[in-house]
């Protein structure tokens, strides 16, 4: 199993915004090996589904879950993390909503 890192994240919500259609995110304000630079594309990926993320805390990588539990509840996938502090787990989510966008894309073909 590969290594979790920042960039391997950044990747994948990368995918997941322009799979939502948000083209003009622009991250080079973002410093992309900080827990900020995550939250600040789940919050645009929060308001593509019609979230209001700006209320939430965003320090931690757990408080980066509710919004991913958002998003995941937003693609009726049920998923629970243990471990809330950890890349991992971050990452499981977002695999989690990669795996229900991928799974709509197939059934449309």
């Amino acid at each position: 199993m590969a290594e979790v890192t920042f960039a391997s994240l950044h990747e994948k919500l990368n995918f997941l915004l322009k799979d939502h259609g948000v083209h003009n995110f622009d991250e080079s304000g973002l410093d992309l090996e900080s827990v900020s630079s995550l939250h600040a594309k789940a919050n645009a990926l929060c308001s593509a589904h019609g979230g209001e993320p700006s209320s939430m805390p965003a320090d931690t990588l757990a408080q980066l879950h509710p919004k991913l539990d958002l998003l995941i509840k937003g693609h009726g996938v049920d998923f629970n993390a243990t471990d809330l502090d950890t890349l991992e787990s971050v990452e499981a989510k977002v695999d989690a909503i990669i795996d229900a966008h991928e799974d709509t894309h197939d059934d449309q073909s």
